[in-house]
Formats: C-alpha cells, structure tokens, sequence
C-alpha cells in the first residue's frame, strides 16, 4: 500500500489556498507591485501611489501581515514593507514580468 502523500491533498493545499486568497484583493496586488518596484516602500507612499485613503491601504496590509505574506520595519519615522513570504514574491515578479511582455502596443 503506497502511503505517499499525495502532492494536492488537502492539507497541503490549504495554506496555498488562504495565500491566494489574502492577495486575491486587487488593491492587495497592487500594493504588493508597489513593494517590489519601490526602493523604500512606506505605508504613506503606497496609499499615494493608490490614491486611496490611509486607513484602508493600512487595514489591506495588515490583512497581508496576518497571513505571513508581507513583513515591515521601522525606520526612523517610517515604517517599510517588503514580501517576506518567498512563494508571493515569486508570484508577483512572475506576475509582473508577464504583464510586461504582454502590455498593448501603444496607440499612434
């Protein structure tokens, strides 16, 4: 009897799942593009670049705090995120160079 787990049973999917799901938020994904593209990442630069107002991009980032997806550090008086998890952030640059080799030519 072969007693090798299976490579997608559920146990092991479950994590993978609630990942998907905490970066599945479009505002999420786009916070989590900003991370990767900006230098020094702080919470008042992300809710600029989103335009949208602080209390939400914060409560979005906590939600990718809570899964273990994005870490932050305080530094001086900012506080910085980067992608702590491995796998989103290969996700994201995989994400990010396929958006860039398939964007629309631009219009003449």
């Amino acid at each position: 009897m072969d007693t090798t787990p299976k490579p997608c049973n559920e146990e092991q999917l479950t994590p993978y799942a609630q990942k998907f799901k905490a970066i599945g938020h479009p505002v999420r994904l786009k916070i989590l593009c900003l991370i990767v593209h900006q230098e020094v990442p702080c919470v008042g630069d992300i809710w600029r670049c989103l335009d949208q107002p602080q209390p939400v991009v914060s409560q979005h980032l906590a939600i990718l705090k809570r899964y273990g997806i994005v870490s932050s550090e305080v530094k001086k008086t900012r506080r910085i995120y980067s992608i702590s998890d491995p796998f989103i952030k290969n996700l994201i640059d995989s994400m990010i160079c396929e958006i860039g080799t398939s964007a629309p030519e631009p219009k003449k």
